[in-house]
C-alpha cells in the first residue's frame, strides 16, 4: 500500500485560522481534526473474495470484512480524506453506499458486498466536512466548503449514472455542517449551516429538485439532529427533534434540547438538560423503542473523561427528559456517530472503529462485537471511524473511515432472545401480610418464548425459594410476594430461562446482589412539605447571586435549572429562581428547614426530592446534605453529590434516609439542611428542593383483615380463586394458608373458609 504526502506542512497558526476564522465554523474545535490529520491509505479495491492477508491487521469480534474501498478508487474527486456516509435502495431493489470524501461524493453498488462497483462521483466544495441524506430519488449533499445544497438525481443509478442537477444557494445561505432528514415524513433539514444562527432550518421540497429554505428553530447552533413523528401521547402526530446543540464556551453550553418543529415557522422548545463531564454534544439518535435516546459527546474523552463516554436519556415524555447515566466501551477513544436498529446499536468511535452494542436493554447496552478499522491504537485522536450506516436490507453495514475510505461489514454475533429490566415501581416496602406485586420487564427479541419465569424470594435469611411469575399483557410479568414477619427485609431477584436454554437474572448477578425490601404494616406521614406555603424554613450564607428562595420555577428548564417543581403542586424551594443565565456564584447559600418530629411509633423514614445540575464549566463543585437531631445545635453529613455523579446532571431525584439508622433515638428536633455553592474555579450550579417527608414505618395491626384477596384489589370473586390455584400448583408461599410449609387439601380449604367469610 501507498501513502499519500502528509499535508502537516500547513502551519499552525494557518490551520486554527482556516477552522475559526468564520461564524459557519466556529463548532466543537475542528481545528484540533485539522491538527489531527494524517495521510490516507491508498491502495486496491480489497474484498474477503481476495486470497490475501492484507486485512489481516484489523482487529474484530463477531463481524465479518466484507470489502473495503480506499480513497483513491474514487475518482475525479479530492480524496485527501474521507468522512460521513449514507445508503440508499433503488426501486429495483438494488443497494448503494453513498461514501463522503474530501472533494465530493461517491456512490457504490453493494448489491453483492464482496463485488462492490463504484458507479459513479460527484464533484463538491473541498472540505474535511461533507454529509448527505437521501429523500425519495435525490441525495442531498452539503458541506462546510460551500455550494450550498448539492441536489444529486439517483433516478438512473442502476445504470451507473448519478446526475448533479444543482448546487442550491440562496438568501446568503452557502455552508452547512450536516443535514437530516425524517424518512417517515420525507422532510429535510440542515444543521451548523451559515443562516438562521446555526440552528435546525427546514427544507422545502415541494420541488424536490428545487429547494427552498422554510423557517426552523433558531435559538442557537444544532451540530446534529434526529427529527422523527412521535407516535404516543399528548404529542402524537407532532413532529419532533431532538438537538445535539450549543458549543462549549459559545454563547449556549452544549447539551440535548427537544423541539416541537411540526410547523418550521413556528418552532416550540421543549425541554433542555445537560449532563455531567460535558465537552461538545455532536450526535444523537434514539432507541428502537424510542424511549431512550444516545448522545455523543465529541470533546469529552481525553478531557473531562478517561474513557469513551456515551450518555444516556429516557425522553418517553419528551417535555421531561430525564438523565440516566452513561455506558463506555472501556477504550479512550472518541465517541462520533451512531444508530440503531432492531434493538441493536452501531455506534462508530474515531480511534476504535465500529462497537455494536445489543439495546434490548436500552438503558444498559452490552457490547456484543465490533470492528477497528485504526489499527494500533484507540487514542482520543480524530482519526478512523467517522460514521456507519446499518439500515440496508441484506443487512450489510457501511462504515466510513477518514483515513481508509469506505468498509462493508456483516455482523455474526447472535443476539439474545431476551433481556430483563428492572422496573420504576419496585416496592422499597410491602405488606407482612403478603400479596404486595412486583413485577419485572421482559424485552424479547423475535417472539421469544419462556420455560419459567420466577422471582426468588429469601423472607428469612434461610436461603432463596422459588415464586411462579405470572406473564402480563405489557411484556412484564408479576408475582406476589408471601407472607413474612414484620420487621423482616424482603431479599428478592428475578430468573428467567427461554425455551432454547438461555437464562438470566435480575440483578445480573444474582444472587451475589438482590433487590430488597423493608416490611411494614401501616405508615404515619409526621411532617410533609410541599413549599406552597412557608412552614419556617430558612436561607442563610453569603452569595453573590443565586440564594435559595421559594417560588414556582421561572427558568423554564434551560442552563441548568428545573421547569417544575417535583410533585406538581407548583412550588419549590429553587436557586436563583429567574429566567435567564443565572446561577449560584461567589459563595454558598444554605437552605435549612424547620424543627421536624420524628417520634412515635414506627421507624422514621426521612425523604426529599433534590434537584442538582452542576456539569457546565469547571464541574468543580458539591451540594452537601447535612442533619441535626437537636435542633441545630450540632450536625452532621447526611449526602453529597459531587462532580462526575449522574445525579449531577439534573432531574429531580428522590432520596430516603431511615433516621433510625442514623440517630439512636431520633427526637421531635430533626432539621436538614442543603448547601449549594460555587466555591471553585467556576461552573454553573442550580440546585432544587421539594417534597419533604418524614414518615414512620410500623408493625401494628399486621394481621390481614381479608387473606383470600389474593390479587390484592379489595375484592373477592374468581380472579382471586384463579390466583390462588395457580400459586397452589406451583407451590408458592402466597398459597401456604396454613403456613407450615406444606401444600395440601387443609390449604385449600383454609383458602375456601376465607374467601366464603368475605372481606370486612
Amino acid at each position: 500500500m501507498r501513502h499519500l504526502p502528509s499535508r502537516r506542512s500547513l502551519s499552525t497558526a494557518l490551520i486554527i485560522s482556516l477552522a475559526v476564522g468564520s461564524t459557519a465554523n466556529a463548532h466543537d474545535d475542528d481545528y484540533r481534526k485539522l491538527l489531527s490529520q494524517q495521510p490516507p491509505v491508498f491502495g486496491p479495491i480489497w474484498t474477503a473474495n481476495d486470497d490475501t492477508q492484507a486485512r489481516g491487521l484489523f482487529d474484530m469480534q463477531n463481524m465479518t470484512l466484507l470489502a473495503n474501498i480506499p480513497l483513491n478508487n474514487f475518482p475525479g474527486v479530492n480524496v485527501t480524506s474521507g468522512n460521513d456516509c449514507w445508503g440508499y435502495v433503488s426501486p429495483s431493489g438494488r443497494e448503494y453506499a453513498i461514501m463522503g470524501v474530501e472533494g465530493g461524493f461517491g456512490f457504490v453498488e453493494i448489491t453483492d458486498p464482496i463485488n462492490p462497483v463504484v458507479i459513479d462521483t460527484v464533484t463538491g466544495p473541498v472540505s474535511l466536512w461533507h454529509d448527505v441524506k437521501v429523500v425519495g430519488q435525490y441525495a442531498y449533499g452539503v458541506s462546510e466548503g460551500g455550494s450550498g445544497i448539492q441536489v444529486m438525481d439517483l433516478s438512473d443509478i442502476d445504470n451507473g449514472n448519478v446526475t448533479l442537477v444543482r448546487n442550491w444557494t440562496g438568501g446568503g445561505y452557502n455552508t452547512t455542517h450536516n443535514i437530516i432528514t425524517n424518512e417517515e415524513t420525507g422532510s429535510l433539514w440542515l444543521a451548523g449551516a451559515n443562516i438562521g444562527n446555526g440552528g435546525l432550518i427546514n427544507i422545502d421540497l415541494s420541488n424536490p429538485a428545487l429547494p427552498s429554505i422554510d423557517g426552523g428553530w433558531t435559538d442557537m447552533y444544532v451540530h446534529d439532529a434526529q427529527v422523527v413523528t412521535w407516535h404516543d401521547g399528548p404529542l402524537a402526530g407532532r413532529e419532533l427533534a431532538f438537538l445535539a446543540s450549543g458549543f462549549s464556551g459559545g454563547f449556549s453550553e452544549t447539551g440535548l434540547r427537544i423541539a416541537d418543529v411540526t410547523d418550521p415557522n413556528n418552532t416550540v422548545t421543549l425541554a433542555t438538560i445537560f449532563y455531567p463531564s460535558a465537552g461538545y454534544s455532536h450526535q444523537c439518535w434514539l432507541s428502537t423503542d424510542r424511549s431512550i435516546l444516545y448522545l455523543n459527546d465529541e470533546l469529552d474523552e481525553g478531557n473531562s473523561v478517561s474513557v469513551t463516554t456515551t450518555r444516556v436519556f429516557n425522553v418517553e415524555d419528551p417535555t421531561n427528559p430525564v438523565f440516566l447515566g452513561t455506558y463506555t466501551t472501556g477504550k479512550a477513544a472518541i465517541d462520533h456517530n451512531l444508530y440503531t436498529r432492531d434493538h441493536v446499536i452501531y455506534q462508530s468511535n474515531y480511534r476504535s472503529g465500529l462497537r455494536v452494542f445489543d439495546g434490548l436493554d436500552p438503558v444498559n447496552p452490552t457490547e456484543i462485537a465490533y470492528f477497528d478499522s485504526y489499527p494500533g491504537s484507540d487514542a482520543a485522536e480524530f482519526n478512523g471511524a467517522w460514521s456507519n450506516y446499518p439500515f440496508m436490507p441484506s443487512g450489510t453495514i457501511i462504515v466510513s473511515d477518514i483515513e481508509r475510505g469506505l468498509f462493508l461489514l456483516r455482523l455474526d454475533a447472535e443476539l439474545d432472545s431476551f433481556a430483563l429490566q428492572q422496573r420504576d415501581d419496585q416496592p422499597e416496602t410491602v405488606s407482612p401480610d403478603g400479596g404486595d406485586p412486583i413485577s419485572v420487564n421482559i424485552i424479547t427479541r423475535d417472539g421469544a418464548s419462556f420455560e419459567s419465569i420466577h422471582m426468588f424470594v429469601d423472607t428469612d435469611g434461610t436461603g432463596f425459594t422459588p415464586v411462579f411469575m405470572n406473564p402480563n399483557p405489557d411484556g412484564s410479568a408479576t408475582a406476589m410476594t408471601p407472607a413474612i414477619e414484620c420487621g423482616q427485609t424482603l431479599q428478592y431477584f428475578f430468573r428467567v430461562t427461554d425455551n432454547e436454554g438461555l437464562v438470566k437474572t435480575l440483578p445480573a448477578n444474582a444472587p451475589s446482589s438482590v433487590y430488597t425490601a423493608s416490611v411494614a404494616s401501616s405508615f404515619t406521614e409526621v411532617f410533609a412539605d410541599n413549599f406552597e406555603t412557608n412552614t419556617g424554613w430558612s436561607v442563610s450564607g453569603s452569595v453573590d447571586d443565586g440564594a435559595w428562595e421559594r417560588g414556582i420555577p421561572a427558568g423554564g428548564g434551560g442552563r441548568g435549572d428545573p421547569a417544575t417543581d417535583s410533585d406538581g403542586s407548583g412550588r419549590c424551594y429553587l436557586t436563583d429562581n429567574v429566567a435567564g443565565n443565572s446561577d449560584v456564584d461567589g459563595g454558598t447559600t444554605t437552605l435549612t428547614s424547620p424543627a421536624m418530629d420524628a417520634t412515635g411509633e414506627g421507624t422514621p423514614t426521612l425523604s426529599y426530592d433534590l434537584w442538582y445540575s452542576n456539569n457546565i464549566g469547571e464541574v468543580d463543585d458539591t451540594i452537601f446534605i447535612d442533619i441535626s437531631n437537636n435542633n441545630g445545635g450540632s450536625w452532621q453529613a447526611l449526602d453529597s453529590i459531587g462532580p462526575g455523579d449522574p445525579a449531577a446532571g439534573g432531574g429531580w431525584n428522590t432520596y430516603s434516609f431511615d433516621l433510625s439508622q442514623i440517630f439512636t433515638n431520633p427526637s421531635n428536633q430533626v432539621r436538614i439542611r442543603f448547601r449549594a455553592g460555587d466555591t471553585g474555579a467556576g461552573s454553573v450550579v442550580e440546585a432544587a428542593v421539594d417534597a419533604v417527608s418524614i414518615e414512620l414505618v410500623s408493625c401494628e395491626n399486621s394481621t390481614n383483615p381479608c387473606p383470600a384477596d389474593i390479587t390484592g384489589d379489595g375484592n373477592l370473586n374468581f380472579l382471586d380463586v384463579s390466583a390462588f390455584l395457580a400459586a397452589f400448583g406451583n407451590q408458592e408461599p402466597l398459597a401456604d394458608f396454613q403456613q407450615d410449609g406444606n401444600f395440601n387439601f387443609l390449604d385449600v380449604s383454609a383458602f375456601l373458609a376465607a374467601f366464603g367469610n368475605g372481606c370486612p
